[in-house]
């Protein structure tokens, strides 16, 4: 066995099993990088035999997922997690031994329900911290030692009645999928380059023709985000962190859809299974929204978050969150001027096959 020369530098890669998934949907995009040291032995006194310290090839780690991918349909990529836990689609399962007459035990899949989903759910979704943790990435630790993370409350609950969030009955408040903006009129994205009006123009710059820009602008700036989601500058937000519902059905059990709501309150497989969901109406017509006080965090304050809605059974679904960018207020009682928006819904496809993003609720990093 040869050492490498300790003079030169080599770098060994492979591309993982969800690299090579994005690279054939065409959506494979380098944007960070960062060095482990798992692997390495410090320890001077270690007693483990030389064989086991060396890797010369990189090689597939169940760690090398750390979140859970889906695809456009929004069905949960198979994601390595637990030998006792198999996703497939939007559904989970769990392993259990079943004694049968004349055979051995054999392994079963069993659809995870009840109180076994909750804690399997649990297990499923820990494991992207555990599998970050196994990274062992190499950092810097902060000169101030901030490295605990804390928030003020665990839980958010949200009173759904009919007058709020929908501002009285819900049956006005449905609309077809095919009535709903797509992406490209999309009023939450048109201030970004990609959903700009671009119309065709001439080498020296004249129009080329005539054309009408369809999109809707009225989320462009902060003014207009604060005013659709019922904030007003009497209103202040002191928290480090809003959660800011923009229609938000929580506790609400809710099927493949036929029909959403316009503003993206919630969708439902049919009128009739919308008028048995109506709930004793409460005069309240301000939009609820919670606040998350960061209480211990770093100083580069650096987050992830996933996002995920309760099915009917053993179906979860994986909402998608929208980067909606950086909005001046300058207006804000604490000088607190910049305000990140994102936006977390669920995008359908209409009957042009056209995405469109419906909107279930706004957070809003102050």
């Amino acid at each position: 066995m040869g050492i490498l020369d300790k003079k030169t530098r080599f770098i060994d890669l492979v591309v993982t099993q969800e690299g090579k998934r994005q690279i054939a949907a065409g959506k494979l995009r380098a944007e960070f990088a960062s060095l482990s040291d798992c692997n390495a032995f410090y320890d001077e006194g270690e007693k483990d035999s030389v064989a086991n310290r060396l890797y010369f090839e990189v090689a597939e780690r169940p760690e090398n997922s750390i979140v859970l991918e889906k695809d456009d349909s929004g069905k949960i990529i198979n994601f390595n997690s637990d030998p006792k836990i198999t996703v497939l689609g939007e559904f989970l399962f769990t392993s259990s031994l079943a004694q049968k007459e004349n055979t051995s035990d054999l392994t079963h899949l069993v659809a995870a329900t009840g109180s076994q989903f909750t804690s399997v759910f649990a297990e499923l979704t820990g494991s992207s911290l555990k599998h970050f943790k196994n990274n062992y990435f190499i950092g810097t630790n902060d000169p101030l030692d901030q490295n605990d993370f804390e928030i003020s409350t665990d839980k958010i609950i949200f009173e759904i009645n009919n007058q709020q969030p929908f501002n009285g009955s819900p049956l006005k408040e449905i609309i077809d999928v095919d009535d709903a903006e797509p992406f490209f009129i999309d009023p939450k994205l048109t201030h970004l380059q990609n959903f700009k009006f671009l119309p065709p123009v001439n080498t020296n710059g004249s129009n080329y023709g005539t054309y009408s820009d369809v999109r809707s602008t009225s989320r462009e700036t902060w003014q207009d985000i604060s005013e659709g989601l019922g904030i007003s500058n009497s209103t202040p937000i002191s928290a480090d962190t809003n959660l800011l519902d923009n229609n938000l059905l929580s506790n609400v059990q809710i099927t493949p859809p036929a029909m959403a709501d316009f503003d993206g309150t919630a969708v439902y497989e049919s009128q009739n299974l919308l008028i048995n969901r109506m709930l004793p109406t409460i005069k309240q017509t301000s939009k609820q929204f919670k606040e998350i006080n960061f209480l211990k965090t770093s100083t580069d304050n650096n987050l992830l978050i996933q996002m995920y809605e309760d099915g009917i059974g053993a179906s979860f679904k994986k909402l998608d969150i929208i980067d909606a960018g950086i909005f001046e207020d300058p207006f804000d009682a604490e000088n607190r001027f910049e305000k990140q928006v994102f936006y977390v819904g669920k995008i359908f496809f209409d009957s042009f096959n056209a995405p469109t993003f419906i909107n279930i609720f706004t957070i809003i990093m102050d």
